[in-house]
C-alpha cells in the first residue's frame, strides 16, 4: 500500500523523548500525572494520556517535558490545529530546546501530510539544539522538506489510471508483478485485509484482460501466499510465504516453475537466501538467475535491508547485502529489477524525498557499486507510500493504492522515458520443434555474448507447444544456442535475429552419425595453438553438450586456411585441435567420448584467399562419428 497514518510514521520516524533524570517540574503530582502518560504513549493509547497530560498541565503548566509531550500526543490523534494552538499558547513558557523540539514535530506533520511550504516556515524558525532527536534523522527531514518544496515545482507530466474491468474486483489486491508476455501477477485479500492471501493472475489478450484466476492450486493454500514475481519469459515464479509447515522464519521465499501448463509444487529457497528472520518482496530477473528481496536479518544496514543472490547451475549463491549504495540505516525495500538486468527501482524512506517510502533508481556498475539513486520526482512521489512497483516491457509501471474507500485498487502509469534504460529492449518469441517430426520440444534456450565471454540469459522452450520469449539488450556480440540431450547443438548469430520480426523458429537435428557443429567463435593466438581466453564461452557450451550425451562420441578436427606451408598448417591445425581436447577433459568431458586430429587446410568450407574466406576456412569442427545405442 503507498498510504500509512502519519500518527504511526510520526511515531516511528520522530519518536517521543526518554525521559530525563531531571524532570523541569517540582510538582510531584504533576511529574506523577506525565509518567502515567508517558507509558501509555508508550503503548499506543493517545486518549487516555492526553486526559493526564492536562491534568499534569492542570498542576504546573510550565513543566516543559509535559507540554512536548502534550503537543506530540495531539499530532498523533491527527489534531495538528490543537497542537498548534498548544504551541503559541506556551512557547514562551518552554525551554529553546523543548520549543525547537515542537516546531521540528509541526514541521514533519505537514511534511508527512504534504504541506511543504507550511513544514519549511516551521522548521525555519528553529534556532540552537533540538531536544531529544537523532542528528541524523534531524538532517535528512530539514534536507527533505527544502528538497520537497523545490521538486515539486518539477511536475512531471504522468498520467495515473486504474486498470479496468475484470480486474479489482477483489476486496484488496495489491504487488503487481509483469512477465515480458504480459501476465500481470498479483496478490489478494479478502475480508477488508484480514483474510487469507492468496496470488491471482490475468493475461493482456486481444485489446483487454483476462479475468483474474487463482495461479495455481499447487501454489494457494489456506496460509497466506503473496508477494510474488514472474520471470519476464513466465516459467519462474518466487513469492512469499509466512507461517507455512517447513518455513524457517515467519514469511519465507518459494520458487515455482511452469511445466506441462501448470507451476510446479514450491520448494523452499534454500538457507543461501532464506533466514529465520523475515524475507519477502521478491523481484526476479527475466531469466530468473538472479533474485532481488528484502529481510530484516540484523546483519544489514539497518531496519528493511535489500539483498540478491544468483544461481549458478542449479543452486542460488550466498545473498549478497546491496550495501551502502542503496541501503541505509533505514528501511529500504521494494526492488524491482529491470529486464536489462542492471537497472533498479526500489523504495526508501531514508534518502532525501517527499516522504513516507519515496520511489528511486540506480543503475548496476559493477559487481558491487552502483550509480548515485534518483528520485523519480513529483507526482510519482508523494507524501504518502510508494510501493510495489513493475514495469513492463513498454514501459507502463504498474502499482496499487487505495481509493477513496479504502479498498486496494491496481493502477498504472506511463514511466517517463528519461526514467527507463537508454538501451532498447529486443524481445524474441520462438519455437523449438524437432525438425524430423516436427513435434514440439522443451529444450535449454541460451544466449551468451562471446566477446564478453558471458551468458547474458538462460530459459527453457514449453515442452507442450515448444514456445520460449527472450527479453534482451541489443547486444552485436550474442549468439542464441539451443540445447537438448538427444540433439545437435544449435547455434545462431543473434545479428540475423533482429529483422526476424522477433520471431525464431529452431528445428533441433535429432543426433546421427556425420552430423557437426562448426565452432566459429573459437579464437587461437596468432600462428598458435593456444586458446584465446574469449574461447571459452563457446567450449563450454559445447562441452555440456558433449556431456549430456554420453552415447556419443565426437572427433575433433582441427582446420586452418592455406596460408604459409601445407606440413606446418597440418601439424598447426592437429595443435588446435588437441588445445580443444584438453580444455574438454578438463571441464570432466570423459576421454572415451572424444578423439581428434587435424586436416590442415584440405577440407576448405569456401574457395578462396581472401580474409573473410581465410576465416571461415579457420575453424573447429565437432563431428559425431559414432553412438552407442
Amino acid at each position: 500500500m503507498r498510504g500509512r497514518l502519519t500518527a504511526i510514521i510520526l511515531t516511528i520516524l520522530l519518536p517521543t523523548m526518554t525521559l530525563a533524570q531531571d524532570l523541569h517540574s517540582r510538582s510531584k503530582k504533576a511529574i506523577a500525572f506525565y509518567e502515567q502518560a508517558r507509558e501509555l504513549d508508550h503503548a499506543g493509547n493517545w486518549y487516555r494520556s492526553l486526559d493526564l497530560l492536562f491534568m499534569s498541565l492542570a498542576k504546573d503548566n510550565s513543566f516543559d517535558e509535559a507540554i512536548l509531550l502534550t503537543h506530540q500526543v495531539l499530532i498523533k490523534r491527527g489534531q495538528f490545529s490543537r497542537a498548534d494552538s498548544l504551541y503559541r499558547k506556551l512557547e514562551t513558557k518552554v525551554e529553546p530546546e523543548f520549543r525547537n523540539r515542537m516546531l521540528l514535530d509541526g514541521a514533519f506533520y505537514n511534511y508527512s501530510e504534504g504541506n511543504y511550504q507550511r513544514a519549511s516556515d516551521l522548521k525555519n524558525q528553529i534556532e540552537g539544539e533540538v531536544k531529544a532527536i537523532d542528528h541524523r534523522l534531524y538532517e535528512l527531514v530539514k534536507s527533505s522538506i527544502d528538497y520537497a518544496v523545490k521538486e515539486k515545482q518539477n511536475l512531471r507530466n504522468v498520467e495515473f489510471m486504474e486498470l479496468p474491468y475484470p480486474l479489482n474486483n477483489h476486496p484488496q489486491q495489491y504487488f503487481p508483478s509483469i512477465s515480458g508476455n504480459d501476465m500481470l501477477v498479483f496478490t489478494t485479500r479478502k475480508k477488508g485485509g484480514r483474510g487469507d492471501e492468496n496470488i491471482f493472475f490475468s493475461s493482456w489478450q486481444e485489446g483487454e484482460w483476462t479475468k483474474p484466476m487463482s495461479v495455481s492450486a499447487n501454489i494457494n493454500t489456506d496460509r497466506n501466499e503473496g508477494t510474488a514475481t514472474i520471470s519476464a519469459d513466465g516459467r519462474t515464479l518466487v513469492f512469499t510465504g509466512c507461517n507455512k509447515p517447513g518455513g524457517v522464519g515467519s514469511c519465507d521465499l518459494y520458487i515455482s516453475n511452469r511445466q506441462e501448463g501448470d507451476w510446479t509444487k514450491p520448494r523452499l529457497l534454500s538457507e543461501a537466501i532464506n533466514t529465520m528472520h523475515w524475507e519477502s518482496q521478491p523481484s526476479l530477473s527475466q531469466d530468473g538467475r538472479q533474485l532481488y528481496f528484502v529481510s530484516k536479518r540484523p546483519d544489514g544496514a539497518g531496519g528493511q535491508d535489500i539483498w540478491w543472490s544468483r544461481k549458478s547451475g542449479d543452486k542460488w549463491m550466498e545473498a549478497v547485502n546491496l550495501g551502502p549504495g542503496i541501503n541505509t540505516s533505514f528501511d529500504d525495500c521494494s526492488p524491482y529489477i529491470h529486464p536489462d538486468g542492471k537497472t533498479l527501482f526500489f523504495a526508501s524512506r531514508g534518502r532525501v524525498g517527499f516522504g513516507g517510502y519515496d520511489l528511486y533508481t540506480a543503475t548496476r556498475t559493477s559487481q558491487e557499486a552502483w550509480t548515485q539513486p534518483q528520485n523519480l520526482g513529483y507526482p510519482i512521489n508523494t507524501h504518502r507510500n510508494q510501493v510495489g512497483y513493475t514495469i513492463s516491457n513498454d514501459g507502463w509501471a504498474y502499482y496499487s493504492d487505495n481509493d477513496s474507500d479504502r479498498q486496494t485498487k491496481l493502477y498504472r502509469f506511463k514511466m517517463p522515458p528519461d526514467l527507463l534504460p537508454e538501451s532498447p529492449l529486443f524481445s524474441l518469441s520462438g519455437t523449438v520443434v524437432d525438425s524430423v517430426s516436427g513435434k514440439a520440444l522443451s529444450a535449454e534456450v541460451i544466449v551468451a555474448n562471446i566477446a564478453t565471454d558471458s551468458t547474458q540469459l538462460i530459459t527453457q522452450s514449453e515442452g507442450l507447444t515448444g514456445d520460449f520469449k527472450l527479453l534482451m539488450n541489443k547486444d552485436e556480440s550474442a549468439y542464441l544456442y539451443v540445447k537438448r540431450k538427444g540433439y545437435l547443438l544449435f547455434r545462431v548469430d543473434m545479428k540475423s535475429l533482429y529483422a526476424t520480426e522477433n520471431q525464431a523458429n529452431i528445428r533441433l537435428k535429432p543426433l546421427k552419425v556425420g552430423d557437426k557443429v562448426i565452432l566459429k567463435n573459437i579464437l587461437f593466438q596468432f600462428n598458435s595453438a593456444s586458446l584465446d581466453q574469449k574461447a571459452s564461452k563457446e567450449l563450454e557450451l559445447a562441452a555440456s553438450f558433449i556431456q549430456e550425451n554420453p552415447e556419443v562420441t565426437v572427433e575433433i578436427a582441427g582446420h586452418t586456411d592455406d596460408q604459409g606451408d601445407d606440413a606446418y598448417n597440418l601439424k598447426l591445425s592437429k595443435s588446435r585441435a588437441a588445445s580443444v581436447y584438453e580444455y574438454f577433459l578438463k571441464k570432466g568431458v570423459p576421454k572415451e567420448n572424444l578423439v581428434f586430429t587435424g586436416y590442415g587446410e584440405s577440407r576448405p568450407v569456401v574457395a578462396g584467399s581472401d580474409p573473410n574466406s581465410a576465416s571461415l576456412n579457420r575453424r573447429i569442427e565437432l563431428i559425431i562419428t559414432s553412438i552407442n545405442e
